[in-house]
């Protein structure tokens, strides 16, 4: 498969590139690892008139440690936040999540920004990035912004990105009390492949590690953009860590009756219902575990 001829400019730092996109409007793709935009434009469902090349503005890539903030830059990689020692330390279940990103090759030059910007309702980093609470910072030739990753996500691979702007950064407030989070991916085969579901649970006790101050859960795959499942959230919130796992049959059913997924090829949509259910208290079970034997991260 060829690909139609294009204009490309490599930008040297970030101000260059959102000049370009200034110039030229929405007839400009970004190119950041190019995992998902290269093959789109081998299949021609995406044309560009001009790619801008990110891959030059290294004050995008980052992992740093801002106040009771981690800051990770938009061209951060899914190999290099895998291993990163401060997201392991504070916050395990995204290296968990950004691990299972297609094969080896793939995670040394996708980027979170990209994973993100792509919107797919499965994206593995999405779900644990919801229950951490993330922020993006947006940024244009007028400024920056912040917004919930929450309010990010407008649709199936559609974004709240005007054409002119760029995903700079995503912003997680560290826990400041144990926690524990984990992601639990369900896939056809056991490598290189997308997610038909996706759980992340998080959850955050008190000072003495008797109840469960936080619990958060996101889910990908399962709804038009990844979500969150608050009314299962807040059955689990306040409860002591026991009771917790009597509560989470109940609290898993909420959590399927906010889902909206569809019925494809891959699976149907009782199929990915059915293992939020089971997901989400696999998930739970194994969270609530790590609290009792380490009292979190």
């Amino acid at each position: 498969m060829r690909i139609r001829p294009f204009e490309y400019h490599a930008a040297v730092n970030l101000e260059d590139a959102l000049s370009e996109l200034d110039e030229y409007g929405p007839g400009v793709k970004v190119l950041a690892g190019g995992t998902d935009l290269i093959l789109a434009m081998k299949h021609k469902t995406i044309l560009p008139s001009r790619v801008v090349s990110l891959h030059k503005v290294g004050e995008m890539d980052f992992v740093r440690k801002e106040n009771s903030t981690v800051r990770i830059g938009a061209l951060a990689t899914h190999f290099a936040l895998s291993r990163n020692a401060l997201l392991n330390e504070s916050m395990s279940m995204l290296c968990e999540a950004v691990s299972l990103i297609g094969s080896w090759q793939i995670r040394s030059i996708a980027t979170i920004g990209g994973n993100l910007c792509n919107a797919s309702p499965a994206a593995d980093s999405a779900a644990p990035l919801l229950a951490l609470d993330a922020r993006v910072v947006i940024a244009d030739r007028d400024g920056e912004k912040e917004m919930p990753l929450s309010s990010f996500f407008t649709g199936p691979g559609t974004t709240a990105l005007a054409p002119n702007q760029l995903l700079k950064e995503i912003v997680i407030e560290r826990p400041n009390a144990p926690s524990a989070g984990c992601y639990i991916k369900l896939m056809r085969k056991k490598a290189v492949d997308l997610s038909l579901v996706g759980v992340a649970f998080q959850a955050e006790t008190d000072r003495a590690g008797e109840k469960l101050t936080r619990v958060a859960i996101g889910l990908g795959g399962v709804a038009p953009t990844p979500i969150r499942a608050p009314e299962a959230e807040a059955m689990l919130t306040g409860l002591k860590r026991n009771e917790v796992l009597k509560a989470l049959p109940d609290a898993a059913r909420a959590a399927v009756s906010v889902t909206r997924p569809i019925s494809d090829i891959r699976a149907s949509a009782e199929y990915r219902q059915a293992m939020v259910d089971v997901y989400v208290r696999r998930a739970g079970e194994r969270v609530v575990n790590a609290l009792l034997k380490t009292g979190g991260n």
